[in-house]
């Protein structure tokens, strides 16, 4: 066969294809499994950190122990979506949470944000995962940025956009107010933005 002719080339190509077409789902389908079990992992680890969950150790099977005994985890349609409302199980310690998200700077940003049962403060909030800029951007999962979120106050007789403000304070800071993250403004801002949008939404959702 003349290996220089248009139908060797395109049959090569072809066969080519085939095989690492072939290996790329094999390995893939080999590894979706492992792929959803750290998936899990990850969402439940950050989910006992935004409700300040103890946990007996560092294992998949202990933070699923400690979502199963303490959180009560429900669906709501809000809109046209579904919302996970989750409910700390702890008749002296009531806390009620939320999957929030919204576009940052780069692409989606998706976390949880608890807070007490009023909706007045909030306890924490923590996130599942984001594409901003590693060492900018990305630090908004870093403890010291997110454990300023903890004990702030919604501002609710404030303007929708001003609820809860990430920036920098001028004058004596407002109860509303956490830092911005220094250079990543743009992220800052975002965040700020649809927290707050997500405050809108989720203040008006029909809790039982």
């Amino acid at each position: 066969m003349n290996k220089k002719s248009a139908a060797y080339i395109i049959g090569f190509m072809i066969v080519i294809c085939v095989v690492f077409g072939t290996g790329v789902s094999v390995v893939h389908n080999a590894t979706q499994d492992m792929l959803e079990k750290n998936k899990r992992f990850h969402r439940n680890r950050i989910i006992c950190q935004a409700f300040l969950l103890r946990v007996s150790d560092e294992s998949a099977k202990a933070y699923a122990q400690a979502i199963s005994e303490h959180i009560e985890l429900k669906a709501i349609t809000d809109g046209n979506r579904i919302r996970n409302v989750y409910r700390r199980i702890d008749p002296e310690n009531p806390a009620i949470g939320f999957d929030f998200g919204g576009m940052g700077f780069w692409d989606r940003i998706d976390g949880i944000i608890v807070f007490t049962q009023n909706l007045e403060k909030i306890i924490n909030i923590q996130f599942f995962d984001h594409k901003e800029t590693p060492g900018l951007g990305a630090r908004i999962e870093e403890k010291w940025f997110t454990d300023q979120f903890k004990g702030v106050a919604i501002a609710w007789n404030k303007d929708a956009s001003d609820r809860v403000i990430i920036g920098r304070a001028t004058g004596t800071k407002p109860d509303n107010q956490v830092d911005a993250i220094t250079g990543a403004t743009q992220t800052s801002m975002a965040l700020k933005r649809f927290l707050n949008a997500e405050l809108e939404r989720i203040r008006a959702l029909k809790l039982d």
